[in-house]
């Protein structure tokens, strides 16, 4: 049994995450006390808890002193882009890579927003700009930031890893409009991403551009 402690968004979001892998079955309530002792006194309010590979053993209902309550799942999906869409549209957007220092901190604060309530997602620091092979930029109207979206590009079929509208500008087709403009830049036959359930706007957005589901990744539970 490997248990991964994660604390990191403990400070800004009040939760913790227990990553169980390779678990027995027997074992479980030990590896969730381990991890919830360790996560509460470092001022978890709430814990997510995960087990993995695939498939292992955490399921709904009690499980000794605990209960777990299904959160949500992170499921892959991926698209062709044999008929990729044009982009363009009434959103006048503008596109343009984040190089500069200025521009970081316009990505990083644009994305945290627009981020923080997906379950999930972390709070992006400075030194996650510096992964090898990740294109990340801001789209822009005018000279105001209104979106953004990055690629992870390590692997043959490129990951869209973030795609996010500041909030003050959802619900004008702009996540449409970038996410076509991002695709429109690759050079593959297809792409891919992971989304949580729990955000039904992005997954309906990615199905209605012709993304589909590919597996669930990960299935994550409270515990209470």
């Amino acid at each position: 049994m490997v248990l991964e402690i994660i604390q990191r968004e403990i400070a800004t979001k009040g939760i913790g995450y227990l990553v169980l892998r390779d678990c027995p079955e027997d074992r479980l309530g030990e590896g969730l006390s381990k991890g919830m002792e360790k996560l509460k006194k470092s001022g978890a309010k709430t814990v997510w808890a995960t087990s993995l590979p695939e498939g292992e053993p955490l399921n709904p209902g009690p499980v000794g002193v605990w209960r777990l309550t299904h959160v949500h799942d992170m499921v892959s999906m991926e698209r062709s882009l044999s008929d990729r869409p044009k982009a363009g549209g009434d959103a006048k957007l503008t596109f343009r890579p984040v190089k500069r220092s200025t521009d970081e901190k316009l990505y990083l604060e644009l994305v945290n927003r627009a981020y923080f309530d997906v379950p999930n997602a972390k709070t992006l620091r400075q030194t996650d700009l510096r992964a090898p092979n990740h294109r990340a930029v801001l789209a822009l109207q005018g000279e105001t930031a209104v979106g953004a979206y990055e690629w992870d590009l390590n692997e043959k079929t490129p990951e869209l890893v973030t795609l996010a509208v500041a909030p003050e500008f959802r619900r004008q087709g702009l996540g449409r409009a970038i996410l076509r403009a991002a695709m429109e830049g690759l050079k593959t036959a297809a792409c891919g991403l992971t989304v949580s359930t729990a955000n039904p706007t992005a997954l309906a957005l990615y199905e209605s551009e012709g993304f589909v589901q590919t597996g669930v990744v990960s299935s994550w539970f409270e515990v209470i």
